[in-house]
C-alpha cells in the first residue's frame, strides 16, 4: 500500500490516469472515504488537475455502476437494494423526483455513494437526471476536500478546521434530513 501511495505522489501522466481510475473504482465500494482520497490527490497534483481527477473519476465510476446495475446485474442489485428497508423515505423521494433524490443523496451523504448508484440503477431514474444530479452533487465535496489537500502543506491547522466544519455541517444536514424522512 505504501509503495502505491509513494508511486502516486509523483506527478506523471500515468499517475494522473491511474488516480482517475482509482477514484472510479472507489465508486463501487460502500465504506471508502472518497473525500479523503480526493484530499490526497489534492496534495499531489495542481488544484485544477486534482479536481478533475477527483470529480471526474467518481462521476465516471458512478456512471459505470449505474449501468452495470441497470443492465448487467439488475437482479443481483435489486435483491441487495430491497434489503435496505430503512431507506423507504429515499425510495419514495426517488419515485417522485429521481433528480432531487440523487442530488440530495450526493450533497448530504447520508448513505454511501455506491448505494445511490445501485438504487438509481435498478429504479426508473433517467440516466440524464442521474448524471446531472451526480455531477452537481459531488462537486462541493470533491472541491472542498481537493482544495483542503492542496492547502494542507501551507496551513495544516486551517485545513483541519475547514474539514471539521464541513463534516459537521454535512452531518447536521444529513441528520435533519434523515429525521424528516423517518417522520414521512
Amino acid at each position: 500500500m505504501n509503495n502505491l501511495l509513494d508511486w502516486l505522489q509523483h506527478d506523471t501522466w500515468l499517475t494522473r490516469v491511474s488516480s482517475f481510475f482509482i477514484m472510479a473504482m472507489l465508486a463501487f465500494v460502500p465504506a471508502v472515504p472518497i473525500p479523503l482520497v480526493a484530499g490526497i490527490i489534492g496534495t499531489t497534483y495542481p488544484f485544477p488537475v486534482a479536481l478533475f481527477i477527483s470529480l471526474g473519476g467518481t462521476v465516471f465510476g458512478s456512471i459505470c455502476m449505474f449501468f452495470l446495475c441497470r443492465y448487467a446485474f439488475q437482479r443481483i442489485a435489486l435483491k441487495q437494494v430491497q434489503k435496505w428497508q430503512r431507506l423507504d423515505g429515499f425510495f419514495q423521494l426517488l419515485e417522485r423526483n429521481g433528480f432531487l433524490a440523487v442530488l440530495i443523496g450526493r450533497l448530504i451523504p447520508i448513505m454511501p455513494s455506491a448505494a445511490i448508484n445501485a438504487i438509481a440503477g435498478v429504479t426508473e431514474v433517467r440516466f440524464r437526471s442521474f448524471l446531472l444530479a451526480t455531477t452537481i452533487g459531488k462537486f462541493p465535496t470533491m472541491m472542498a476536500f481537493t482544495l483542503a489537500g492542496a492547502q494542507f502543506e501551507e496551513n495544516q491547522y486551517l485545513t483541519g478546521m475547514m474539514i471539521v466544519l464541513y463534516v459537521l455541517v454535512i452531518f447536521l444536514l444529513g441528520l435533519k434530513l434523515k429525521n424528516k424522512w423517518a417522520r414521512g
